[in-house]
């Protein structure tokens, strides 16, 4: 049985930068892990932000990817938080295809004064790195598709519980999240796991007649489950995501399906901020310039591109004949 979209499906037991649908046939609990290794160290490294930055961007980026695998559509699905903290953004988006990247915005002055009065970084919470603000769900299906999106305030310990909250208060469905992060041998490693219960998915109990409260100790049962997942085992790249899988839930029947890869990319080119200039007056062309150049560097990849008088002129001409 199959569940993913058009052709993006890999290889079987992929060890890492691996999205792993699975459905819980006796509940009809859904579900997806994700473990990422090369295309989360690739990211995280590029930046080199401080240690405690890097876990927090590894968390959206586990989350970018189990979220967006739940959903069906081809474009691109973002995940991004914007604050008045020391962590001033999170931003991490996927494509359907598979497509990873990530970045993230920091006061650099106001992190380093929460770190340097915190004795024990790890009892930070979320909202002592973010300060109040929200994050946003997009999913971009091109110019000629509706764009989704949803927000929800930055509340709470951690990411997960911000996520867990808003499909409980925007679409009332139940959903746990379980999301690890951590740095072994100089390189980053993640394991993303979501839960979701909605009705009409399918799965016996779509079949039967469980009341009210059966289906509400399906759900406890399952979180008890995810929850018993340890760190290591999420992030073990010797323990494959279906033996985990079956050692989690194998008395609740579960069902793999076709796995997906992940991988780290930029989207960003020469021809994409060209057609920016061509869009804007010669002005504001003029604004953007520094020591005679416009130097546009890619916040995702670090790439530069530097557009001098003689191309913004030849980008002008063709704006003209246009």
């Amino acid at each position: 049985m199959n569940d993913t979209v058009g052709e993006n499906v890999a290889p079987e037991f992929l060890k890492d930068d691996v999205i792993q649908p699975f459905l819980l046939e006796s509940t009809g609990i859904r579900g997806r892990i994700v473990r990422m290794g090369p295309a989360i160290d690739e990211i995280l490294k590029r930046h080199d932000y401080p240690q405690i930055v890097n876990e927090l961007l590894g968390e959206v980026l586990a989350l970018t990817s189990v979220l967006s695998s739940l959903m069906k559509f081809s474009g691109c699905f973002t995940l991004q938080s914007k604050s008045d903290g020391p962590v001033k953004m999170l931003v991490s988006d996927m494509t359907s295809e598979g497509v990873l990247r990530g970045c993230a915005g920091i006061d650099e002055a106001a992190l380093k004064e929460l770190l340097d009065k915190t004795e024990d970084h790890s009892t930070l919470s979320l909202t002592d790195l973010t300060g109040k603000g929200y994050i946003a769900f997009t999913v971009d299906q091109g110019e000629h598709m509706e764009r989704y999106q949803g927000i929800v305030e930055l509340e709470g310990n951690n990411l997960s519980e911000c996520i867990q909250g808003y499909f409980k208060k925007s679409d009332q469905i139940n959903t746990g999240v379980l999301v690890n992060v951590a740095q072994a041998e100089g390189r980053w490693h993640a394991g993303g796991m979501i839960l979701q219960y909605v009705p009409g998915d399918g799965g016996v109990n779509q079949q039967t007649d469980k009341d009210d409260d059966e289906i509400k100790e399906d759900w406890q049962r399952s979180m008890i489950l995810m929850s018993s997942c340890t760190e290591d085992e999420i992030l073990d790249r010797d323990l494959a995501v279906t033996d985990l899988l079956y050692r989690l839930f194998h008395e609740e029947q579960v069902r793999v399906y076709d796995q997906r890869p992940v991988k780290e990319g930029c989207r960003c080119s020469r021809e994409k901020l060209a057609n920016v200039i061509k869009t804007v007056s010669p002005e504001e062309v003029e604004s953007y310039k520094v020591d005679g150049v416009i130097d546009a560097k890619c916040e995702f990849c670090g790439r530069s591109y530097v557009f001098d008088d003689a191309a913004i002129a030849e980008l002008q001409k063709e704006t003209d004949q246009g």
